[in-house]
């Protein structure tokens, strides 16, 4: 996990709302709990991680400074309000904005002033369905989708050719306006330009000066063997194009499973209901039972073996995803009760019956004389 982005440590997109967030963060702390991973000193040190990206995260104040310094924003402390003072008539991440920007930018050419902000494409987020099959052995699956990709005509800048970018007349070129308040001279981003500095004064034609353009991506995604239902897996810039030649953002699949006929899964072990037939569960005797990757195998039935008993066959479940070792097949004995006996069968259970102690019920014809018999005296 990545520890100083927040968004990747929980899994989520940046456009992830409260709940989203909230479900992540309580799917991965259940998971490296210390509780749960005594003695690992990795999964300790991801909890903590994963405790901090929440923190920030589900907080809506520090979040709005998270995504607009990142986390030496934090550090710094920017955005807070009622702090420094008690001054809660200004938003102090405004007032210190040229503070934080030129921190950030220094030694890239300028502290940023003059020169168009890139901003990073936002983060897409896709459900691939598969099968349990798949699941056991991976699969690359294709990803069809709608993103923001950058303009071929304009390679993004939104302008029609070089001259169709000029100077911003409002802020100069800075990206940001100067205000006073008191004693307190302060900063936001230029409301004409939006923070760019430049403003395009003839747009390229093919995408109306947004430099980029909605299109249908395809990519191949492999998912792992063992993958469990729920995992999300992040492509690195699969999301949509940047603005200024800013990153791409990630694309995240969330896997789920399909519904299987015959399995079903827990954790890495996989669940098969057995049909026993009465007999040979009391007599004892031989059953084959499917396995994942195709073909049955024969496990053995004691005598007297009871509804519901479980047996375990190793190494017959799910691959682990790290690829170390794979589950079990757990075989749950569902008992098979005969109906349409034929005659000889009935007798056969009434007398076992018998012999167990138990006057056997008479069948649905005798049921009817006896009746009639009491009836008519």
């Amino acid at each position: 996990m990545a520890s100083n982005d927040y968004y990747r440590t929980l899994g989520v997109p940046r456009n992830a709302g409260p709940d989203e967030i909230k479900t992540a963060y309580r799917k991965l702390a259940m998971k490296y709990h210390p509780d749960r991973n005594q003695g690992n000193k990795e999964a300790e040190s991801t909890f903590k991680e994963i405790n901090e990206a929440y923190e920030v995260l589900s907080t809506p104040e520090k979040r709005q400074v998270y995504d607009q310094y990142g986390a030496e924003g934090l550090k710094a402390g920017a955005g807070g309000r009622g702090g420094f003072g008690g001054f809660q008539g200004a938003d102090l991440g405004d007032m210190f904005g040229d503070l934080f920007e030129n921190l950030f930018t220094q030694g890239q050419g300028g502290g940023g002033r003059g020169r168009p902000r890139s901003r990073r494409g936002a983060d897409l987020k896709y459900e691939a369905e598969i099968t349990l099959e798949e699941a056991f052995s991976g699969v690359k699956v294709p990803v069809n989708f709608d993103r923001t990709e950058l303009c071929e005509e304009c390679d993004g800048t939104g302008a029609r050719g070089r001259t169709g970018i000029k100077k911003c007349p409002t802020c100069h070129g800075a990206g940001r306006v100067q205000y006073s308040q008191g004693f307190f001279a302060f900063s936001q981003a230029c409301p004409d330009c939006g923070g760019q500095g430049e403003v395009i004064s003839s747009p390229c034609k093919a995408c109306n000066g947004a430099g980029r353009q909605k299109k249908r991506a395809t990519i191949n995604v492999k998912i792992p063997a063992g993958v469990e239902e729920g995992s999300v897996l992040r492509v690195s810039g699969g999301g949509d194009a940047g603005l200024k030649g800013g990153d791409s953002g990630d694309l995240y699949i969330q896997v789920g499973l399909k519904h299987h006929p015959h399995f079903e899964r827990q954790g890495r072990d996989l669940v098969y209901d057995a049909q026993v037939q009465v007999w040979q569960a009391a007599l004892g005797g031989e059953t084959d039972v499917p396995v994942i990757e195709g073909g049955r195998v024969k496990i053995r039935i004691p005598a007297g073996t009871q509804h519901g008993k479980v047996f375990r066959v190793h190494d017959q479940g799910m691959p682990s995803p790290g690829g170390k070792g794979r589950g079990d097949l757990l075989v749950k004995v569902k008992l098979e009760v005969p109906h349409d006996l034929s005659p000889r069968q009935r007798e056969l259970f009434e007398e076992l019956a018998k012999l167990a102690g138990h006057e056997a019920p008479s069948q649905d014809g005798d049921k009817d004389k006896g009746f009639f018999k009491k009836i008519l005296g």
